[in-house]
């Protein structure tokens, strides 16, 4: 259904290529279909994985930090304000660092199929010591093949802090870090030796804002 909301087909050339959205159209996207929802996965072992997206992490999951040096006034819910309000736009990122965006740019231009991420992953338990390019500190990766364009998604999940200590809620998670290669990259690098979860069930349900 979420699928059907989307319209992907808005969102790219009848030719396959992928059409430039600004990042208002991103943030609607994430803000319709990712926000405000609890992503449900029970695994073969019996472990239930609550995920979470949140405004917060969205500046984070673009890549934007890398444009933007770590500048705080374009990173959390400051940077998703100033793009909801049109300060922030792919011209700003542009002229701030032109290399670094165009690294990011695939990645932002991806971020519109997470939903299929979501729905079509495989998901490992993220091992940092096995990675040892990686500094990213998560818990699980979801990791999906693109056949289309030949793109390789990965979404990495964390363990809510704010609940690290109530083990009644374990099974809280947000995500943490997004990254999106090709196939001349090393693609499967994150997935190298990282445990593979067997997922049995999948289902989107709603929550309240907060």
């Amino acid at each position: 259904a979420i699928l059907g909301e989307l319209r992907l087909s808005l969102l790219f050339c009848d030719q396959g290529c992928e059409k430039m959205l600004s990042l208002q159209e991103i943030q609607k996207y994430y803000a319709e279909n990712l926000e405000n929802k609890i992503f449900r996965y029970q695994l073969r072992s019996g472990q239930v994985i609550d995920l979470r997206f949140y405004a917060q992490s969205f500046c984070h999951l673009l890549g934007i930090h890398h444009i933007m040096h770590q500048d705080r006034n374009f990173t959390g819910l400051r940077g998703y304000q100033k793009i909801a309000n049109g300060e922030m736009t792919l011209a700003t990122l542009r002229q701030r660092d032109r290399q670094q965006y165009r690294m990011m740019k695939r990645r932002m231009m991806s971020l519109v199929r997470l939903i299929e991420v979501l729905g079509k992953g495989d998901l490992y338990k993220f091992y940092l010591m096995r990675q040892l390019r990686s500094k990213i500190r998560a818990d699980f990766v979801l990791y999906w093949k693109e056949e289309t364009n030949e793109l390789y998604h990965n979404l990495f999940l964390a363990k809510e802090k704010s609940l690290l200590q109530n083990r009644q809620n374990d099974n809280a998670y947000s995500a943490l870090s997004y990254i999106v290669l090709t196939g001349k990259d090393d693609y499967d690098m994150y997935i190298d030796h990282q445990e593979y979860k067997k997922i049995v069930a999948f289902e989107i349900l709603s929550c309240n804002k907060h």
